[in-house]
């Protein structure tokens, strides 16, 4: 499964989550809640918010492109930092990068699993989701492995949902090439 990576779609579910944190975050938990959201909106709907490539690095599962942004090291970084800025180990939002690209159970998806980690620290999530099986299962310490995302699916009891996650990724491909990206 080659899912295509949103980057406005996935500044804005950044925002999103930053906005409900008061503005400013450790990056790392940043990065373990979008991922637990694309996880959990693939099984949940059949399409990722981000389209972003997993993959297992030593703190757990990671979103590649997101954290390449965070870094600094992404083609749109700079775009990235006009909005979103980073400093040593925090994310804070400089100004909003709006919701118009992330559709109402996005949002909510977001609403809902900051809820839920709400009372945990990064460390804590970070060792929930190294019990996630897909990670379990490809983790290589000291490496960037990547997760397929067939086995997140697999992991969450939905591998029914791999052909319908392939087939909207296929049909937004055929938007952006009639419609434009």
């Amino acid at each position: 499964m080659h899912l295509r990576f949103q980057f406005e779609k996935s500044m804005q579910a950044a925002g999103c989550l930053l906005e409900l944190h008061g503005d400013r975050m450790e990056y790392v938990r940043l990065l373990k809640l979008l991922y637990i959201a694309d996880r959990e909106m693939m099984a949940e709907a059949g399409a990722p918010i981000t389209g972003d490539r997993a993959v297992a690095m030593d703190h757990g599962p990671v979103l590649s492109h997101v954290y390449d942004l965070v870094k600094g090291k992404a083609a749109r970084a700079g775009e990235w930092a006009h909005f979103i800025r980073t400093t040593h180990h925090w994310v804070a939002l400089r100004q909003p990068t709006g919701r118009g690209k992330l559709n109402k159970a996005e949002i909510e998806k977001l609403q809902e699993v900051t809820e839920r980690y709400q009372d945990d620290s990064e460390w804590d999530i970070c060792g929930k989701t190294h019990e996630f099986p897909e990670w379990k299962k490809n983790f290589l310490p000291n490496t960037s492995t990547p997760i397929p995302w067939e086995e997140a699916l697999e992991a969450q009891g939905r591998a029914d949902m791999i052909e319908a996650v392939e087939k909207q990724d296929q049909l937004e491909r055929y938007l952006d090439t009639v419609f434009g990206a």
